[in-house]
């Protein structure tokens, strides 16, 4: 599949940038019952070792992506691709920059964490050579995890 255009991966280090992404229209993510889209609940992951990402093409936030290492897995977890900018393959380039990430690392399993009703995410997670575990997380165990072996 040929990509229309390249994404740019930029990690939010600064306190302003973290802000800023939390701004970012909420409208075009979907909450989860399990997690809501402010800078309250952002922090909080990202206190606990996840690192967020703006994912942005030509200057605009189009997902956020969060990555979190650990050990010999690279867990990873996105919000849906801004409505505007979805069929332009924007998800395979996320998919392909968790599996650099995890090569950058000599990380062997990258883990993602998908809502149990995203069937373009589960889609894209069969595509890709994911395999669901069989575990399931969150409050109403609407989170699924899948896994690829590097």
């Amino acid at each position: 599949m040929e990509d229309k255009a390249s994404l740019v991966f930029k990690e939010a280090k600064k306190e302003e940038e973290v802000v800023n992404l939390s701004k970012f229209d909420v409208q075009a993510f979907t909450d989860t019952q399990d997690f809501s889209w402010t800078l309250d609940n952002i922090k909080k992951e990202v206190k606990t070792g996840w690192k967020l990402y703006s994912v942005l093409t030509e200057q605009e936030i189009v997902a956020a992506v969060l990555v979190k290492r650990e050990g010999d897995t690279l867990h990873t977890k996105n919000t849906p691709i801004k409505m505007a900018f979805q069929g332009n393959g924007f998800s395979h380039q996320i998919k392909n920059f968790y599996e650099e990430e995890a090569k950058k690392f000599q990380i062997r399993n990258v883990i993602n964490y998908c809502p149990v009703d995203n069937f373009r995410m589960i889609a894209l997670n069969e595509s890709h050579g994911y395999k669901r575990t069989g575990n399931v997380f969150g409050i109403n165990h609407n989170i699924v995890e899948w896994k690829k072996e590097l």
